[in-house]
């Protein structure tokens, strides 16, 4: 058997089984456990040079993702670092060890919490199109061009506008919120993280301002629920190579 493990969250230590492949199990320290599996190197070796797009990454994503679903069905979970790869099962009790009180802590924290994402998208028109020109003097041409800029502009302010206050209406239902990476057209993308008993509210609260968003002519999507992946705060994966 394998020394190298491949390490995929951080949870309770209480005994259990989960039905998914690669057949993880959990390792021990105190009142924490990391769930590992065995892992054979090779298949991780070049895991920072691939492309995001490359079927074996994606393979691994999957796996990894599948493993850390299927704890989170049963228990809280810090999700580690993908591609965390231990020497063995003293490095998994070292990397308990070094991270003991912030993953506790941690742990507390995102218990009974689901993450959801939130985005909101806004195809502006193109400001550059030009308005029918026929029968127009250049006088007249001006005035059509400015206001058209003037409505793309009061439709942009309307969807920002609806925006803010569907941030401000979720943040009051959700234990923590972290913004990530918006591209172009993305005017929100928010993960929250909701306690379970909150998701009601947090959800009638989301439909509600989506509507407001939509007739503006904004796209808004949710997505979850996922594990806790935006919100584990301490560098799990640092010991691993303790």
């Amino acid at each position: 058997m394998s020394d190298w493990l491949c390490a995929y969250a951080i949870t309770r230590n209480r005994p259990s089984t989960w039905d998914v492949e690669p057949s993880p199990r959990l390792i021990g320290y105190r009142d924490l456990g990391v769930v590992v599996a065995e892992a054979a190197p090779a298949r991780f070796d070049r895991i920072d040079t691939l492309d995001p797009v490359d079927s074996a990454l994606a393979e691994l994503a999957r796996e990894h993702d599948a493993v850390v679903r299927a704890v989170f069905r049963r228990e809280p979970v810090l999700p580690l670092r993908f591609g965390t790869i231990l020497d063995g099962e003293a490095a998994a009790r070292r990397l308990l060890e070094a991270a003991y009180d912030q993953a506790r802590d941690c742990l507390d924290e995102v218990d009974g919490h689901r993450e959801w994402g939130v985005r909101v998208r806004h195809a502006e028109p193109a400001s550059t199109t030009r308005p029918d020109t026929a029968g127009l003097t250049g006088t007249q041409y001006l005035v059509r061009r400015r206001e058209r800029l003037k409505a793309i502009q009061r439709a942009r302010e309307d969807v920002v506008g609806a925006a803010g206050r569907l941030e401000e209406a979720l943040r009051r239902h959700a234990t923590d919120h972290v913004g990530r990476a918006r591209p172009h057209g993305v005017l929100v993308n928010t993960a929250y993280l909701v306690e379970t008993g909150r998701e009601a509210a947090f959800h009638a609260e989301f439909e509600w301002f989506a509507r407001e968003l939509r007739e503006a002519g904004a796209t808004v999507e949710t997505s979850g629920p996922w594990p806790p992946y935006s919100f584990t705060d301490v560098e799990l994966g640092a010991a691993a190579d303790a």
